[in-house]
């Protein structure tokens, strides 16, 4: 059983859903905030994939907003420590891009988090070297 808890816990890291061995249930699960497990719906704001995926060492991540609030971008490892604040500031309704540079990183799949007024979105990423 050591081996599948293993393999449950990869499979929630990389795809966020949560198997529960034996009864085939699924849940999505932010792995970022696990006490939210309903990520808010909007058409207000969007978190784009980033580009290029893979990358090394620099990718650009982009995002939408359509109101005015205070912005937090940050990229996370898999054990959900900040490696990388990219946004930390007010920003009034538009599109931007920032870019990200994962020359201090190694290689390896990352999570980045847009979070606005109430809304957060989570992406995965991958840095190869």
């Amino acid at each position: 059983m050591k081996g599948l808890s293993k393999i449950l816990l990869l499979v929630f890291i990389l795809s966020g859903t949560l198997i529960y061995a034996g009864n085939n249930k699924h849940s999505n699960i932010d792995p970022i905030n696990l006490g939210n497990t309903s990520m808010q719906q909007s058409d207000d704001y969007k978190l784009y994939q980033n580009f290029p995926n893979p990358f090394n060492p620099v990718t650009r991540i982009s995002y939408k907003i359509q109101r005015e609030g205070f912005v937090s971008l940050k990229v996370y490892n898999l054990v959900g420590q900040v490696v990388g604040s990219l946004v930390n500031e007010k920003q009034s309704a538009g599109t931007y891009e920032v870019e990200f540079d994962a020359s201090d990183l190694t290689s390896g799949v990352y999570l980045y988090k847009l979070q606005i007024n109430g809304f957060s979105s989570v992406k995965r990423m991958t840095v190869i070297k």
